[in-house]
């Protein structure tokens, strides 16, 4: 519901204002004409936005549910207006159904839904507008949609590889954070002090553990403001031009890491470009939607520089062979998919490819990061080890 500022006169002549609440400023004017009041000024009353209120954020699992349920009630024959108002129910987050409830009075009050849903651009990634742009101007809406939960699906599925990937390092990388802080505020210091009572001598690699230990819990403000000036100072730096430009390259060429990052980049273009194409948009728009959903400066100016070609009237096969970032069998596919003209297909396959490619990239990832963790861990651990059975020896020699 939505709140309306308004002045005017009653039947007898008196000025009134006041403040109504209702769906529409159409239903807002019923209302008050059925209070007998003649409007002269009716405005909508924006609600002060709160530094605690939350925003709305989707993610692929949650845009996938809501096209796959969008698309079965459009193809049922259920209006647009119903189906906003029904999803607008089911939405388990508030803020998300506020959203809705918007959109939904919006294309009520006539606005087309494209419109309504820019109004939310910060929400609604531009593939989905675009794509729900061209569904409404084609009339296939719901099998839009259904795309587009399809889509989201394997972008959830995607997202889900990468980060069981990344999740077995973090937990090694924790347990041994948590483990050499019990043997230095726990185990050492113990230790120590029992091999003081027995007049034995503390090593000096003993001392320097204790002391390095001691400096960094006495002047941890130190610690804690250089560890935060290097993040300061890397997030500003990574927001310039040629840092951005350094680390994305920089990300690219790592050995492991690069190469499955390269595959989840081109798995989400080839898809991206068969939806977008298969949903009738042509290769110009198709290319500079594909170019403000890429994350990565240097694959985005590559397709920034395609789209050039494109625009020359070059293929798309020539524009991207410009470009060493795209790999020879890409550019090969796409070059055989424009000269049978089954080009969307092609893409769909690429990425299919792509996908299978993360899989064996994620195993070979782990792998690699399993002994270099293990490596890391015992080195720390055996210095500490070190300091920490230097002192028994010399108490059993002294005995």
């Amino acid at each position: 519901m939505n709140r309306f500022a308004y002045t005017g006169r009653s039947r007898a002549g008196k000025a009134v204002k006041g403040v109504i609440v209702a769906e529409s400023e159409m239903a807002a004017r019923h209302q008050l004409r059925e209070q007998g009041h003649i409007v002269t000024s009716l405005k909508t009353v924006r609600e002060p936005a709160s530094i605690f209120q939350k925003k709305v954020k989707l993610r692929a699992k949650h845009l996938a549910l809501f096209c796959r349920q969008f698309a079965i009630m459009l193809s049922t024959g259920v209006s647009l207006v119903k189906a906003l108002e029904v999803l607008e129910g089911q939405a388990e987050d508030p803020a998300f159904a506020k959203l809705l409830q918007s959109v939904r009075l919006d294309v009520a009050s006539g606005t087309a839904f494209t419109k309504a849903l820019e109004k939310h651009g910060e929400v609604f990634p531009n593939v989905f507008i675009h794509l729900v742009e061209a569904g409404e101007v084609s009339g296939s809406l719901p099998e839009v949609l259904d795309r587009l939960a399809l889509y989201y699906e394997r972008e959830d599925e995607l997202r889900k590889k990468v980060s069981e990937a990344l999740m077995y390092p973090a937990i090694i990388s924790s347990v041994s954070v948590v483990m050499v802080a019990v043997l230095l505020f726990v185990v050492l210091p113990m230790l120590v002090n029992n091999f003081a009572s027995f007049g034995v001598e503390t090593p000096a690699i003993t001392l320097a553990v204790l002391g390095a230990r001691d400096w960094m819990v006495q002047h941890w403000y130190v610690v804690v403001g250089a560890v935060l000036a290097v993040a300061l100072l890397y997030r500003y730096w990574v927001r310039t031009k040629p840092g951005r430009f350094f680390r994305d390259a920089l990300l690219l060429r790592l050995p492991v890491l690069g190469e499955l990052q390269k595959m989840v980049i081109f798995s989400r273009l080839c898809r991206t470009l068969a939806l977008l194409l298969n949903s009738g948009i042509s290769m110009l728009p198709t290319l500079q939607i594909l170019e403000r959903l890429m994350d990565n400066v240097v694959v985005k100016g590559a397709v920034q520089g395609a789209a050039q070609g494109v625009e020359r009237g070059e293929g798309i096969s020539p524009s991207l062979g410009e470009y060493k970032v795209f790999p020879n069998m890409l550019v090969q596919m796409v070059a055989v998919g424009e000269e049978t003209g089954n080009l969307e297909t092609v893409l769909v396959q690429l990425a299919d490819y792509y996908d299978r490619e993360v899989n064996f990239s994620i195993s070979s990832f782990t792998k690699l990061l399993e002994p270099v963790i293990m490596l890391v861990l015992a080195v720390v651990v055996l210095f500490i080890l070190i300091s920490v059975y230097l002192p028994m020896m010399q108490m059993v020699t002294a005995i």
